[in-house]
């Protein structure tokens, strides 16, 4: 395994992380059992941040990520968030800072630990500015002063958000997903300077772009435009004709990033773990990479609407995506 220093937090953190979201049934059923043992097995691999949210599985992710790694929490980097479905909570989202100390506290139980060593806000751009500004990021500051957390962050999908919120608040990371991939690479251009500037620790996740990127395709969920789902699907039979796996070249290219500190890897499975570990020193083919770059050239930097409307990034690809407000089905980072 390879490691690398999270930012400015100190942290070593395993190049290749383990984006929990698989353990919350967001990609399809798993067992118990078997979720638990690819948490145990990737920590016997050396993979050591393990990256979660009440919103998986509304609060399952925790409750088995906690369970695996009972007698094993000393040799990971455990980061959640707050701010999005924790359960029974109906709205959706909830950034006041009544909210966030009380969901901390759950997290805490449900992750069977005393502290949390990476704590963000999860996708800020569906509340309202003020209230994330003023209520929720006073909220992780307190809880880090009390020791409850070590380092706090924000994540999201639109950057533009992220770049301001990294640029005017006390944070220690930021995560961003779907934004540097094979079908989106605007990360580089449109985070990681300010990233880079303010010190802090740099996160990829949904490598696939949240199974856009694989032979099984997205799930119903998926909130792509069509076009760029069509074009997915011929980069993935294009790979399969050439005996090779799109998701497996999704992850060489996202692990080739300098900029990132963390690549998230969406892993359900033992077997899934086991085909991704060797990928770390591996560099894709370029031949390969080239011809389904240029595939997924038509749909390049394509985005769609996540949270409120004055947040939404222009879609690209030849996209004409309309402008919406409300709830989005943006947040799940593989």
């Amino acid at each position: 395994m390879i490691y690398q220093t999270l930012g400015k937090t100190g942290l070593r953190v395993s190049k290749m992380g383990f984006g929990c979201a698989p353990l919350g049934n967001e990609y399809g059923q798993i067992g118990d059992d078997e979720a638990i043992r690819a948490v145990q097995v990737a920590i016997d691999e050396g993979i050591n941040f393990f990256d979660t949210s009440p919103y998986y599985g509304r609060t399952l992710s925790e409750v088995r990520l906690g369970k695996a790694l009972a007698g094993r929490r000393d040799k990971v980097i455990l980061a959640t968030k707050g701010g999005r479905f924790d359960a029974p909570l109906e709205s959706g989202f909830d950034f006041s800072y009544d909210g966030i100390m009380r969901m901390c506290e759950a997290s805490l139980k449900r992750l069977q630990t005393e502290v949390i060593d990476v704590y963000q806000l999860h996708d800020i751009e569906f509340g309202d500015k003020a209230q994330v500004v003023n209520e929720a990021i006073p909220a992780i500051q307190k809880l880090k002063a009390e020791g409850k957390v070590r380092f706090i962050g924000v994540t999201g999908f639109p950057l533009p958000l992220l770049r301001e919120m990294v640029e005017t608040q006390a944070l220690d990371v930021t995560l961003s997903y779907s934004h540097y991939n094979l079908i989106n690479q605007t990360l580089n251009g449109g985070l990681v300077p300010a990233v880079k500037a303010r010190g802090l620790g740099l996160i990829n996740a949904s490598v696939t772009n949240m199974g856009l990127l694989t032979d099984q395709g997205p799930q119903p969920w998926h909130p792509a435009p069509a076009r760029a789902k069509t074009v997915a699907a011929q980069a993935a039979a294009y790979c399969r004709e050439r005996g090779a796996s799109i998701a497996q070249l999704a992850i060489q290219f996202a692990l080739q990033n300098p900029q990132v500190d963390v690549t998230l890897l969406g892993t359900r499975t033992e077997a899934e773990l086991q085909q991704s570990l060797p990928l770390l020193e591996r560099e894709p083919d370029p031949e390969l990479l080239a011809a389904v770059l240029a595939i997924l050239a038509p749909v390049a930097n394509v985005t769609w609407p996540s949270g409120r409307a004055e947040y939404f990034e222009e879609g690209g690809g030849g996209d004409k995506v309309k402008k919406k407000g409300g709830r989005g089905l943006a947040g799940l980072t593989d």
